[in-house]
């Protein structure tokens, strides 16, 4: 198996596109294609608005991960946020993930980011498997107020 780490480039779209949805319906988000065009966008855009790496397995797309970088009121630097990380379910349990965060770490620093941070949720303990062995769980609890109204 041959596994490579590299940018995200606008040839990748079909394969993106498909692994997005995967990653969206795992976490039960719907999304319209009019959304899904936007986060495209965002990562496409010169220069991005997003970053995004892609892991490829034997010239497959098989995995992403997006990121993009935020000033802190704690440090004189930026933070990197690690939004998105999904990779196909037939290639997990791989290392595919662990390369990709180990990836977004090595641009964050080159970037002279101080902190490389993300969430998950409570119950994606396959994830957290991984996650555990290689960053420090926080105490902080997120808490969200929507700027949707309703109906």
């Amino acid at each position: 198996m041959n596994l490579i780490i590299r940018d995200l480039t606008l040839a990748d779209e079909p394969s993106w596109r498909e692994l997005y949805r995967e990653y969206l319906e795992f976490y039960e988000a719907q999304k319209s294609e009019t959304s899904i065009d936007l986060v495209w966008q965002r990562l496409t855009t010169e220069p991005p608005h997003i970053q995004g790496i892609v892991a490829e397995l034997d010239g497959v797309v098989v995995g992403f991960c997006h990121f993009h970088y935020q000033v802190s009121t704690w440090s004189d630097t930026s933070q990197c946020y690690l939004e998105d990380l999904y990779v196909d379910e037939a290639y997990r349990r791989h290392g595919i993930a662990g390369s990709l965060i180990a990836a977004v770490k090595s641009q964050a620093k080159s970037n002279s980011a101080t902190e490389l941070y993300w969430l998950t949720r409570l119950v994606n303990l396959r994830a957290q498997s991984l996650y555990d062995k290689v960053a420090t769980k926080t105490d902080f609890i997120r808490y969200e107020v929507s700027l949707i109204e309703s109906d």
